[in-house]
């Protein structure tokens, strides 16, 4: 019971809603790494940013293809997790890929923009493909609702994705606070505002219905509020999920590996050296 209290009491602080944090190895040295190399992350890494990439082009290609505008593909927020999943992996590759070529990122007075961009991107995308994952076949699944131009795409994207995020996570080191629901939240409000908008201003999905969703439909505000209620206590629920797994991976990594290894990063030193007349390290 203390160990909780000393955490929400450390995690309910405004300090945590900022984007510090000390330890900058965290965001390109992997969590079950016994070495300093930011090059078996990379390597995860740039996996995970060429499938949530390839996902995105088979979708938008489905689309393009087909008879319906490709301009519907940017209302459901699927596609939107889609996109955040894809630049989410793709700065945590970028980020690997700049400390293996030029060395650690140093914090001497800030995180950098781009790992702070980073974090707040993998803050969203993960919840938010669990959330997917979990209100596609809970919901629309049952009510015979069809995303994508092809089945077989449909039942993929939701599943597929939620599995990509979930490892991104679990191979990573940074941690997710608390207050960073902020970050998921504002994503949910922010698509929550464009439903209505859509719907106000004679928006229609793909078969001219006036809702995105047939389950938020508009016209009913009543059962579309309860629903986007419902959905929203969903996603700090998730949003939790994410620090319980975060905090059981660096648990069992510690337990395992961490005790028969230390790991010092020294923020001056290439972790590979372009020259090959030098010594690399």
């Amino acid at each position: 019971m203390n160990t909780v209290k000393k955490y929400f009491k450390e995690e309910c602080q405004l300090l945590m809603l900022s984007l510090g944090h000390p330890k900058t190895s965290d965001f390109f040295i992997s969590v079950w790494q016994t070495t300093r190399s930011p090059l078996p992350l990379l390597v995860w890494r740039t996996l995970f940013f060429l499938s949530s990439l390839s996902i995105v082009i088979t979708s938008l290609v489905y689309y393009i293809k087909s008879p319906v505008s490709v301009s519907f593909w940017f209302i459901y927020i699927t596609h939107w997790g889609l996109v955040l999943n894809m630049f989410a992996t793709g700065f945590g590759t970028a980020i690997s890929a700049r400390c293996y070529f030029y060395g650690p990122i140093s914090a001497e007075f800030n995180l950098p923009w781009y790992v702070k961009t980073f974090w707040v991107l993998h803050n969203v995308s993960v919840p938010l493909a669990f959330l997917i994952t979990l209100f596609y076949w809970t919901v629309l699944f049952n009510a015979n609702f069809l995303e994508e131009m092809n089945q077989a795409l449909d039942i993929a994207i939701h599943g597929i994705n939620s599995l990509i995020m979930f490892i991104h996570h679990m191979t990573s080191s940074h941690p997710t606070r608390l207050l960073h629901l902020v970050h998921p939240f504002a994503l949910a409000l922010v698509y929550v505002f464009f439903n209505i908008i859509y719907y106000l201003a004679g928006g229609t999905d793909p078969l001219g219905q006036p809702f995105i969703y047939p389950v938020i439909n508009w016209s009913q505000p009543g059962s579309a509020t309860v629903v986007v209620i419902v959905t929203g206590l969903l996603l700090i629920c998730l949003h939790f999920v994410t620090i319980g797994l975060g905090m059981a991976r660096d648990a069992i990594a510690n337990r395992i590996l961490r005790p028969s290894v230390a790991v010092h990063v020294d923020e001056d030193i290439a972790l590979h050296n372009t020259n090959p007349q030098t010594t690399m390290v």
